[in-house]
């Protein structure tokens, strides 16, 4: 049921014989409940309910969910109906509960730093896919007495070379009557998909967009990032445009590897580089792990490569680690797992 709209929902009751409110008594018990068992949808006629049973597939329970020694963070592997395998990531810094969503199974963007990268992909995530991870987390955080505040897509895999289904699925979280949550409480996340993020800012102005970049040059960043057909020219021009449709100001991600991407000259010339721009650059030191390029910098290296872009005007802060207990980076569990794609 996941997997269908309003629309195919009213199909589907009308299909069993039933009136077609019943698709909005569905909507509401999967979107604002998290309810996906049909049998425990209250609200439904026992028989209806029997019904929906039959007709449909209950998502299976994670295969695994792993939660740091401090409690922070807790990461689930998650099966799809098909054997694959994705991760979510819920991550509770008071007073937000903040989850982790992917939108492929693996990636094929290759980021040699990212251990979702050395799988390569596999699939795209259907809407319902992406939702069933925003349900679970929810009810996490509520099993808690908390309640999930924000979303980012950050998991595994490129939303944007997933545009329909990330698109509908942020429809479905920002839906009064559904999940009903605030788009400036939603962040997507891509290496740099011109197009998409032209495309992101005309359908959803309000959702936060977050850019990959990771190196100031267009020859370290081939090297890091080797996403053909995006420059980083062709991406500075979009988060223009994206500054300009929106009026939002978009994060620039910057994953440090020691004595590759960390020096003084590189945090100058990347400021030189978005000079101008409104954003906010988001300093992550490497999460080392295996199969991985390149090492973890020094927190005085860190420390110092944020002090020159805010010396020269650029907004910047370090990530705040959490679950790096637990492998809660992208595609580290997922990865013990899987064999990587030819």
């Amino acid at each position: 049921m996941l997997d269908s709209d309003e629309a195919g929902l009213r199909q589907l009751v009308e299909s069993l014989g039933q009136p077609a409110y019943r698709a909005r008594q569905i909507w509401r018990q999967l979107y604002q409940r998290g309810e996906v068992d049909p049998l425990a949808m209250s609200d439904l006629p026992s028989e209806f309910r029997q019904q929906l049973a039959r007709a449909s597939l209950t998502p299976e329970p994670p295969l695994e969910i792993q939660t740091s020694d401090d409690g922070s963070t807790s990461k689930a592997l998650i099966p799809l109906g098909d054997g694959e395998m994705i991760e979510t990531v819920l991550i509770r810094s008071a007073p937000r509960d903040t989850v982790c969503l992917s939108s492929q199974a693996g990636c094929a963007m290759g980021c040699v730093f990212c251990a979702t990268g050395l799988q390569g992909l596999r699939r795209q995530l259907t809407t319902g896919e992406i939702m069933r991870q925003a349900i679970l987390a929810r009810g996490w955080a509520r099993e808690e007495g908390r309640e999930l505040t924000h979303v980012v897509f950050m998991g595994m895999g490129e939303p944007l070379a997933n545009y329909a289904s990330v698109s509908e699925a942020i429809a479905r979280l920002t839906d009064a009557e559904g999940f009903g949550m605030s788009p400036r409480r939603i962040t997507v996340s891509t290496v740099g998909v011109p197009p998409g993020i032209r495309r992101l800012a005309a359908d959803h102005p309000r959702v936060n967009l977050a850019v990959s970049l990771h190196a100031p040059d267009v020859k370290l960043r081939r090297e890091l990032v080797p996403v053909p057909g995006a420059s980083l020219d062709d991406i500075l021009s979009a988060v223009r445009e994206h500054n300009r449709m929106t009026g939002g100001r978009v994060t620039f991600e910057y994953v440090l590897l020691q004595g590759v991407n960390d020096s003084r000259a590189q945090a100058r010339r990347l400021a030189d580089r978005i000079k101008g721009l409104r954003t906010h650059v988001n300093l992550i030191p490497l999460n080392p792990s295996p199969g991985v390029v390149g090492e973890r910098p020094s927190r005085r290296a860190t420390l110092r490569f944020q002090q020159i872009l805010q010396e020269c005007g650029i907004p910047a802060t370090v990530r705040v680690e959490q679950g790096r207990d637990i492998a809660a980076a992208c595609g580290q569990l997922r990865g013990d797992r899987v064999r990587p794609t030819a």
